[in-house]
């Protein structure tokens, strides 16, 4: 009988074992074999999801790079030779803005069963909080770095959003907060609803929901910080 594929949740943020299901942290208490981007990372992760196994001695790591050609294929014959396996990205849900999706879609072809585990997802929790539509929506992934560029995709965005109703959602890298936030009030018109969401999960979480010609009037400090942006009606 062949292994089972388990999508592992880790954390957002920090290693807080809140935000981990306890039926998960069951789960993963049986797996001795991990797909992982970051071996250092996972076994930080792992501990804090109360984790009793020797890393040393009763635990196998792939560890991966998206950048570079992976061996998905031999990693996955744990699987195929019985052993379930874990798959973790370096924070928040594999395969959601992660690339873990190509590993799943070679379990797929296989005729691996693939069990996903619910966990904590800033773009998921970024909607919740936006209070735009939750049945129509998209990601977006990272806009485009020059500005001129990121402008037009942003008046793209609130131009699809206004038309169709669905929640445009996008993200940032933390460094690069405060240039899309100047470029996001010159793009976007006053009356724009625009949300932020930072840090979540964490005790400096902050969302807010605001029209553009609001938000230009408050000072906030987003740099170096993890956020999620939406655009709605």
């Amino acid at each position: 009988m062949k292994g089972k594929l388990y999508i592992v949740p880790t954390f957002l943020s920090d290693a807080d074992s809140n935000t981990i299901l306890e039926g998960n942290k069951t789960v993963v208490n049986t797996l001795t074999c991990f797909i992982v981007e970051d071996v250092k990372t996972a076994r930080r992760h792992l501990r804090a999801m109360g984790y009793k196994k020797n890393f040393d001695e009763e635990v196998t790591f792939f560890e991966w790079d998206k950048h570079k050609g992976n061996p998905i294929h031999s990693w996955l014959e744990k699987c195929e030779q019985g052993f379930d396996v874990g798959l973790m990205s370096e924070c928040g849900t594999p395969c959601i803005a992660d690339p873990g999706n190509l590993i799943v879609k070679e379990a797929q072809r296989k005729n691996i069963q693939v069990v996903p585990m619910v966990g904590a997802n800033s773009i998921l929790l970024a909607l919740m909080a936006s209070g735009f539509s939750g049945q129509q929506f998209s990601f977006h992934g990272y806009l485009p770095i020059q500005s001129a560029d990121r402008i037009k995709k942003l008046r793209q965005l609130e131009e699809l959003a206004k038309r169709t109703g669905f929640t445009q959602l996008f993200m940032e890298t933390p460094f690069r907060n405060e240039s899309m936030l100047r470029d996001v009030f010159i793009a976007l018109q006053p009356s724009t609803l625009f949300h932020v969401s930072c840090d979540l999960t964490l005790a400096t979480e902050f969302t807010a929901t605001k029209k553009i010609e609001d938000w230009k009037k408050e000072k906030h400090t987003f740099q170096k910080r993890y956020c999620i942006y939406a655009i709605g009606v």
